[in-house]
């Protein structure tokens, strides 16, 4: 009973720090930083995804004296050193100390790349992010009823695998109730939820093989059939821990994979 305990345990403590990368690398995440200009050190954060209608508001922080444009173009893998980027100046508020400029609203999928371009007046100019631009991806929104038991099925599965992994190492391994709701909750986190939440977010509820190649889809699809061996495995095999380790290792390694990464087309 203790042994189960710190089983279970174990898998809490790496299902959460799996989930905690997923939703940190991905390339929707904000990016945060500090930046100087002239005198001026602050910290800024970027966002990477809008959701919903209306226009994208980008805020920077704003100090005595500080001016700036905002600078965005159509998102391209290969960007020309001539591409052109639309200029508009960041306008001041009155209520906060921050400066403000819009990026027009695009359709569900689409990208910008944007910046901010500040200077304090004395001839000091820096530019956020210090990567040198951020990309914005455009989605609708998600209604909470999908993509919160969207969320947790996924992580449920993980957890799961986790746990399914570990007892592996154990002596007599019992195997069939952990590889079989692993199994569930992947199918239903990963399809018809999952095609709930793209669809919503996007207008295309697949996008991966054999339609496309979204990278969140075709790792979805690589976990299940993986737990789908897995399955087939614990009914047909004296001994299918190999199989069932397997699948959890290329569980893990998909939740490697930052979330929403989309591979070049």
């Amino acid at each position: 009973m203790r042994t189960n305990v710190w089983l279970w345990a174990v898998a809490v403590v790496i299902t959460l720090v799996m989930g905690a990368w997923q939703r940190v690398s991905g390339p929707t995440y904000p990016i945060s930083g500090k930046a100087t200009v002239g005198a001026s050190r602050f910290a800024y954060r970027l966002e990477r995804t809008h959701a919903g209608a209306g226009d994208h508001i980008v805020e920077v922080p704003a100090r005595p004296g500080m001016s700036g444009t905002l600078e965005w173009r159509e998102h391209v893998l290969t960007p020309a050193a001539t591409e052109v980027w639309t200029v508009v100046p960041l306008a001041s508020l009155s209520s906060r100390p921050v400066l403000v400029a819009a990026i027009p609203h695009h359709g569900p999928g689409q990208k910008v790349d944007y910046r901010a371009v500040l200077s304090d007046g004395s001839g000091a100019t820096t530019t956020l992010p210090a990567s040198g631009q951020a990309t914005l991806r455009f989605r609708s929104d998600v209604p909470p009823w999908v993509l919160i038991p969207h969320i947790l099925a996924m992580m449920g599965a993980l957890l799961l695998s986790v746990r399914a992994a570990l007892e592996c190492f154990r002596r007599e391994p019992k195997l069939r109730f952990l590889t079989l709701r692993t199994l569930s909750a992947l199918f239903i986190g990963g399809f018809p939820l999952g095609w709930l939440v793209s669809g919503y977010a996007f207008g295309q509820p697949w996008g991966g093989f054999p339609l496309g190649n979204d990278a969140t889809d075709n790792k979805t699809l690589l976990a299940f059939v993986g737990w789908l061996v897995a399955t087939v495995a614990v009914f047909k095999l004296k001994n299918p821990r190999a199989v069932v380790l397997g699948a959890a290792v290329i569980m893990f390694l998909v939740y490697l994979v930052p979330h929403s990464f989309t591979l070049p087309r």
